[in-house]
């Protein structure tokens, strides 16, 4: 304990608190490679700072990264800047430009989300080229309580409104604790220069606004605002982290009913209390392309809704070019599909039992004669199976099998007389992305079975049917699944 305290005493007061705080809470192991991003700013310039003081103590080797946004002209200047300090600091060097304004063009997002994506990639990248143990980033206390006020002007649930996160792999960051006052004036005690990022005073930007006009302003309220919007996100994912446990423990049983992720059961999830079931669909959505970027609290509302509601199908469009879609007891996460990515029109004529391929689609029909035995005439007369039984001798050969063109009908099992199969498929909820891949099956001309929805009447077994013809019908994986 005394050599601790006389190590501590070689230390500026704040590097020693940094070193504690971090070793107490487990951020940085002993003896590993850590990955560093410095941008050149008095954050960064801080963290790599305290970094390297205590690094002997600790048998830390340290990996410097800059990130080049290709923005603006002085990127250049910055990345000499931090190159020359971690030299001086005897730490490897490594530098990684980022395709920004590609990304922000082709995939219609905003450039600090396109930065934000691009930085996070580099990052993830140079640890795994370097192996690092982690990677350390310089969010400081006032990051947090910029960050708490997006999430409130933004209409964030606890998860936005507890900030950032001090420690999630691979990320720590260290200075998460440390206000920005403190961390000019350690830089001005080691004679440490830093460089200012305009963009950091571009008032385009919401953070820059907070920073430089809300924020003072509250101020004026309460002087020690910084303080207590820390305190509440500190105390808002202490409650967060106790759902979150809590839905770890109910996604089991509700994406395992459903048949796995993105994929959950309906009235398990409608058994939940909200605030259980709205991380329930948060973590589906995590784990489909795009994640939560765009989805606001209207989205997981409607969701919710759709999960406890009353009606049996139904389709709600997602950000992301993605689609929620639910059908009986099952709410699923699938990709939109788009205008050009629609199935063309298809059409097959089939001589005689056997398997279709649908290649526009991926679906497989499947046609088998069978004859009739023992509770097969119950079976037949079931509605929305993937599988039918129709009456052999009603069929005549060649059969075709085609999609939906504008105008076909058919008498549906149970009614008299004839229906649009298009109002039909409405009117049964059926998503309008589903409906161009449904294949329907007809003899002479009469439809015979809409296949995975319905049979038609004419062709259903009666008492005296004697030969069957079965038909199944398996959606294939260009298409969405159709699930009972």
């Amino acid at each position: 304990m005394e050599t601790r305290e006389k190590e501590n005493t070689r230390l500026d007061p704040l590097e020693s608190r940094v070193e504690r705080s971090s070793r107490i809470a487990g951020l940085i192991p002993l003896g590993s490679r850590i990955l560093v991003g410095v941008s050149g700013g008095p954050d960064s310039m801080a963290l790599l700072s305290i970094l390297s003081s205590f690094r002997q103590r600790r048998g830390l080797e340290i990996i410097v990264l800059y990130c080049h946004h290709g923005l603006r002209a002085a990127a250049d200047q910055e990345e000499d800047f931090v190159r020359q300090w971690a030299q001086r600091w005897r730490c490897t060097f490594a530098s990684a430009r980022l395709p920004v304004r590609e990304l922000h063009q082709a995939g219609k997002t905003s450039l600090q989300e396109a930065a934000r994506k691009c930085r996070y990639q580099a990052l993830e990248t140079q640890r795994a080229l370097h192996q690092a143990r982690v990677v350390a980033l310089a969010h400081t206390a006032n990051d947090q309580a910029e960050e708490v006020l997006i999430g409130l002007i933004r209409g964030a649930g606890l998860g936005g409104l507890g900030g950032i996160p001090r420690q999630r792999d691979p990320f720590v960051r260290p200075l998460l604790e440390i206000y920005r006052a403190e961390i000019v004036a350690y830089l001005s005690r080691k004679g440490i220069p830093w460089l200012e990022d305009a963009s950091n005073r571009d008032f385009r930007f919401l953070r820059a606004r907070i920073r430089h006009q809300l924020l003072p302003e509250l101020q004026k309220y309460s002087p020690n605002i910084l303080i207590q919007l820390n305190r509440m996100a500190d105390l808002l994912r202490i409650d967060e982290d106790f759902l979150q446990e809590k839905t770890r423990e109910a996604w089991s049983r509700t994406a395992a009913a459903a048949g796995g992720p993105p994929g959950l059961s309906r009235s398990r999830l409608a058994g939940f209390h909200p605030a259980i079931g709205s991380r329930l669909i948060q973590r589906a959505l995590r784990q489909t392309p795009g994640g939560l970027v765009g989805l606001g609290s209207s989205h997981i509302l409607t969701l919710l809704r759709a999960a406890a509601g009353p009606s049996p199908a139904g389709s709600f469009p997602l950000p992301g070019g993605r689609v929620a879609i639910w059908e009986k007891d099952r709410l699923l996460i699938r990709p939109r599909p788009a205008a050009d990515r629609s199935p063309r029109p298809f059409s097959y004529q089939v001589d005689g039992p056997g398997k279709v391929i649908i290649r526009e689609t991926g679906g497989i029909l499947k046609l088998k004669k069978v004859r009739l035995g023992a509770g097969v005439l119950e079976k037949g007369a079931g509605r929305n199976q993937e599988e039918a039984l129709v009456d052999w001798t009603k069929i005549h050969w060649p059969i075709r099998v085609s999609s939906l063109q504008a105008g076909d009908r058919f008498q549906p099992l149970g009614l008299q007389g004839t229906k649009k199969v298009s109002r039909f498929l409405m009117d049964r909820k059926i998503p309008r992305e589903r409906r161009a891949r449904i294949p329907l099956v007809w003899s002479n001309d009469r439809l015979v079975w809409v296949a995975g929805v319905e049979i038609a009447q004419p062709f259903a077994l009666s008492p005296g049917s004697d030969q069957v013809l079965h038909l199944e019908f398996r959606e294939g994986e260009k298409g969405i699944e159709i699930s009972h």
